[in-house]
């Protein structure tokens, strides 16, 4: 990744007009950057997570009644996860997570509860290198793959979870038929995510309207955002003191989209509305039809 590349961000696809293989080259180039840069760093074995997390606001009801411990490291990211699953039980399940960036949610997952397997897909390989190197639960498997052609059959699984990564998929149609074809009947997808607003309401149309119901739809902007004026600072500062010599704009410009801190131009554009980040839990109750 180079100074002059555009770093990936909510309704990308639309807004540059490239094909769908550029961009996923774009993506790959973004994750490739973020992964070289913690792997040269002692940080690498600690960032298990690359979601902007969850806190809860006063007044705002959560989905998980639990509490995690204050000195917790990814304490916001792991809280988003169990938000995420809300009711949703896992035991016994098959689950699979796609866009699983570095591992953090099926460790989580791993650790909490009790699935029959958990798999991990990510389009880029250094992330899926670093998961097989970084999680050692032998429950865990990962795989280099496509969100919109997803290499598994028909009806694999019963709970498909995906965390802040459709936003920058192409066809985000394709990925919404892809989910839907390898759940079971009466599985549940698990859905978080950045988008515009006019972007959520294509997604509860295509996918009600595609096999799915909806079980839950929480607006949750204002809980990441708090996550964010909480830790990215904190992120930041230790991020900066893995650097050496004079500082690089291009590396300093990856981590701030990356840790989207209070009053950078990616914070800025949620607070005022033009991006909402929102939970999402659907049952499969018929195949896409669209197909």
């Amino acid at each position: 990744m180079n100074s002059h590349d555009p770093i990936p961000s909510p309704g990308l696809g639309d807004r540059l007009g490239v094909a769908p293989a550029q961009l996923k080259s774009r993506v790959i180039d973004f994750y490739n950057g973020l992964n070289t840069y913690l792997s040269d760093s002692s940080l690498d074995g600690y960032v298990q997570f690359l979601n902007w997390g969850y806190l809860p606001v006063e007044g705002r009801p959560d989905d998980w009644s639990g509490s995690l411990p204050a000195a917790m490291l990814d304490r916001h990211a792991v809280r988003l996860v169990l938000e995420l699953l809300g009711p949703l039980g896992v035991h016994g399940l098959d689950v699979l997570d796609v866009g699983c960036g570095r591992g953090g949610t099926l460790a989580t997952l791993a650790a909490r509860f009790s699935p029959r397997s958990l798999t991990g897909v990510d389009l880029n390989p250094t992330s899926i290198a670093h998961c097989r190197h970084a999680q050692a639960d032998p429950r865990l498997r990962f795989f280099q793959g496509d969100a919109e052609d997803l290499a598994f059959g028909d009806g694999s699984f019963d709970l498909v979870t995906n965390i802040e990564s459709s936003n920058a998929y192409p066809d985000i149609d394709r990925f919404y038929r892809e989910v839907n074809r390898v759940l079971r009947i009466g599985g549940h997808f698990a859905y978080t995510d950045l988008l515009q607003p006019a972007q959520f309401a294509h997604a509860r149309d295509f996918l009600t309207a595609n096999g799915f119901v909806i079980a839950a739809d929480r607006d949750i902007t204002a809980n990441v955002l708090a996550a964010r004026r909480e830790a990215a600072q904190v992120q930041l500062r230790a991020f900066n003191a893995e650097e050496t010599g004079a500082a690089d704009p291009t590396r300093a410009a990856l981590m701030s989209y990356f840790l989207a801190p209070e009053g950078s131009e990616f914070f800025d554009s949620i607070e005022d509305g033009r991006f909402e980040y929102r939970i999402l839990r659907l049952r499969k109750v018929a195949d896409c039809i669209e197909l």
